[in-house]
C-alpha cells in the first residue's frame, strides 16, 4: 500500500515538474541542462545517488545500508529523478525505481515484522515498479530475475498487485 502511495506521488510530481518546465521563460533545449544541474546538486549532497543504482540496490538487499543513509538516499534520488525526467533529460526509469523501492522496503523493515529485514527491500522494488509503470507481472519477473529469490513469489504477487491497484485508483 505504501509503495502504491509513493508511486502515485512520484508520478504526479514528475508530471507537475514537466508542466513547470513548460512555463519557464527559457527555450526548451536548455531544459536538460537544468535537469543536469539538479543531478549535480543531488550527487554533491549524496554521491550514492549518482549512476544506475545497482550497487545501492545490492547494499539495500544485503542490509549494508540502513536508517538515515536510506532516508537521505531516497529523498535525494527522488528529487533528482523527478527533475531530470520532468526536464526532458534522457535517463533511466527502471533502475532508479528499483533502488527507490528497495529503499522504501529497507525503511519498512525497521517498522514491520517479517522473515528477516531483507525481504522488505525486495518487495518494495517490485511494488514501486508495479505502481509507477503499471506493470505488476512484469515487475514481479524483474524482481525475481534480479534477486533469484523465488520463495518471495507469493509476497511479490500481493505487494505488486496492491501497489498497482493503489496507483490505478488514485491517479487519472
Amino acid at each position: 500500500f505504501l509503495a502504491g502511495l509513493l508511486a502515485t506521488l512520484l508520478t504526479a510530481l514528475v508530471y507537475r515538474v514537466e508542466d513547470g518546465f513548460h512555463k519557464l521563460p527559457v527555450h526548451w533545449m536548455w531544459w536538460p541542462l537544468l535537469g543536469a544541474v539538479a543531478v549535480s546538486i543531488g550527487g554533491y549532497i549524496d554521491p550514492q545517488t549518482l549512476g544506475v543504482g545497482y550497487d545501492v540496490i545490492d547494499k539495500l538487499l544485503t542490509g549494508q545500508m540502513v536508517g538515515m543513509a536510506v532516508l537521505m538516499f531516497m529523498l535525494v534520488k527522488s528529487a533528482m529523478w523527478i527533475v531530470y525526467l520532468g526536464s526532458g533529460t534522457s535517463g533511466g526509469v527502471l533502475a532508479p525505481l528499483l533502488a527507490l523501492g528497495a529503499g522504501l522496503g529497507a525503511l519498512e523493515s525497521l517498522v514491520f515484522p517479517g522473515h528477516g529485514s531483507l525481504l522488505w527491500p525486495l518487495l518494495g522494488m517490485g511494488a514501486i515498479l508495479a505502481g509507477v509503470m503499471r506493470l505488476p507481472f512484469t515487475s514481479i519477473l524483474f524482481t525475481l530475475e534480479l534477486t533469484h529469490n523465488a520463495s518471495a513469489l507469493p509476497a511479490l504477487l500481493i505487494t505488486c498487485t496492491t501497489a498497482y491497484g493503489v496507483s490505478v485508483f488514485l491517479m487519472k
